[in-house]
């Protein structure tokens, strides 16, 4: 409870200070009053300022983007705009301006908002830049979004193995144009990767200590094809602040730094969440009502079969319905049920695995600990649910169906919603899509089924 108070209080905090950041940054806009809105906007945070822009009329964006004075606080900004925003800025910016300020990005993040644009727009933005930027983003281009490639910048840091220490501190004070420092990735005559020295273990070393003494030749790193998500997970179990990417003969091509991770995370989260709901991150970029109806309609379909079944299983036993008529009041709450519990212990499974603390070596114990979970949840809402059915109905065979329908539906719910998960990881699809529509439509049809039979074996009923 005291974090979520102070979560809130810190949220509340922040949207004071931007409601006034945007107050500020408006009415001085309007008085024209450039030197003090270039000194407010000096002061404000690239990530904050982008949220100022995405809050006002499209007519005055552009214009309080292009008084941010330092290039390179406008690379940043324009690299944190939401899309509508950042359309309006490269549409109204001269040419010449737009090529300064796509000079001082860094060339992960230039790369990653070419990818974003019209094919047209974007083939033009990339001719006006310099050969040497041109170069580093055409070679960027040719990995896939999701890999390491995609994401890491060329600009690392790095030194030959034979190198003393303190003619490696001499290099870092000299340095312009990498990224970020976090480390120094220590290389030999073919630029291979042979080791990493951490800032603080350079400093505190014997000036004359060559670097290859000094390394550690334990060097976690990717190839240039490696998965997105793997670099986070890398990243996350090692506490890593930055990953160096490789070739497939082991030369260093480049680094993935903690930006890039913490945005993977972010963009690897929000994409789970879409897939367990049945959609995807399409819908958030679209504003056409049939684009977005097209993303979901292959996901609903699931459901829509799934309760087709359903009708046909309840259809068959409508001879049990018309002798036991207050059979059909339980249904709701039955399905319901057993379809929550599945969503909670689905969502854990994806979670599991996607974290890696979930694997084939402990599925079993899992399974057991859901198993047990399921059966107490299921045995507390079934006395509940018995006792009530018999006050109300005064009927003690419809209690006896109910309360053990909801027994095995529950603690069967908590089981298949680990093992569709864990199937769909196996054959190497996405676990996430089964949270959804494939979990509740199994849990209902099963479910369903389950509530039939077991009444039909109560009340002595051929099925």
């Amino acid at each position: 409870m005291m974090i979520d108070s102070g979560s809130a209080k810190t949220g509340k905090m922040v949207e004071q200070k931007n409601r006034l950041l945007l107050e500020t940054i408006r009415r001085l806009h309007r008085r024209k009053a450039t030197r003090s809105l270039q000194k407010v906007l000096a002061k404000a945070y690239p990530i904050d300022i982008a949220l100022v822009l995405a809050s006002i009329p499209d007519h005055e964006i552009t214009d309080i983007f292009n008084t941010i004075a330092e290039m390179e606080i406008r690379a940043e900004v324009l690299t944190r705009l939401d899309v509508r925003s950042r359309d309006q800025v490269l549409s109204e910016t001269q040419e010449d301006e737009m090529t300064a300020i796509l000079e001082a990005m860094p060339p992960d993040d230039l790369t990653d908002m070419l990818g974003q644009l019209d094919q047209e727009l974007a083939a033009k933005l990339l001719n006006g830049l310099e050969r040497e930027s041109k170069q580093e983003v055409e070679e960027l281009l040719q990995y896939a979004p999701d890999t390491a490639g995609g994401i890491m910048t060329p600009d690392v840091f790095s030194l030959h193995s034979n190198i003393r220490a303190s003619d490696a501190i001499v290099a870092i004070h000299d340095l312009q144009d990498v990224e970020t420092v976090f480390y120094l990735y220590v290389v030999d005559e073919e630029e291979r990767l042979q080791g990493v020295i951490s800032l603080r273990e350079l400093l505190l070393a014997q000036p004359d200590v060559l670097l290859r003494e000094l390394m550690n030749s334990r060097t976690v790193s990717v190839t240039t094809d490696a998965d997105q998500e793997t670099v986070a997970d890398l990243a996350r179990r090692y506490e890593l602040l930055a990953i160096p990417v490789v070739d497939g003969h082991n030369i260093l091509v480049g680094m993935v730094t903690l930006d890039d991770i913490f945005e993977v995370i972010q963009n690897e989260t929000t994409e789970d969440m879409l897939r367990m709901a049945g959609t995807s991150e399409a819908e958030i970029f679209s504003d056409s009502s049939f684009k977005i109806a097209g993303v979901r309609l292959p996901w609903l379909f699931a459901a829509f079969v799934g309760g087709l079944f359903a009708t046909q299983i309840i259809a068959h036993f409508e001879h049990l319905l018309t002798q036991v008529l207050a059979l059909s009041a339980f249904l709701p709450v039955i399905m319901g049920m057993a379809g929550n519990i599945g969503v909670q212990s689905a969502t854990v499974t994806v979670r599991g695995l996607a974290t890696g603390t979930l694997t084939v070596q402990n599925t079993m114990a899992v399974l057991s600990k859901e198993l047990k979970v399921g059966l107490i949840l299921g045995i507390f809402y079934g006395a509940i649910i018995g006792v009530f059915s018999w006050l109300v109905f005064g009927n003690l065979d419809l209690a006896k169906i109910v309360s053990l329908t909801v027994v095995t539906n529950m603690t069967g719910a908590a089981i298949l919603a680990i093992l569709l998960p864990m199937f769909f990881h196996r054959i190497g699809t996405d676990p996430a899509i089964a949270t959804g529509p494939f979990v509740t439509t199994a849990i209902d049809i099963l479910g369903v089924a389950n509530f039939f039979i077991i009444a039909s074996l109560v009340l002595g009923v051929a099925p």
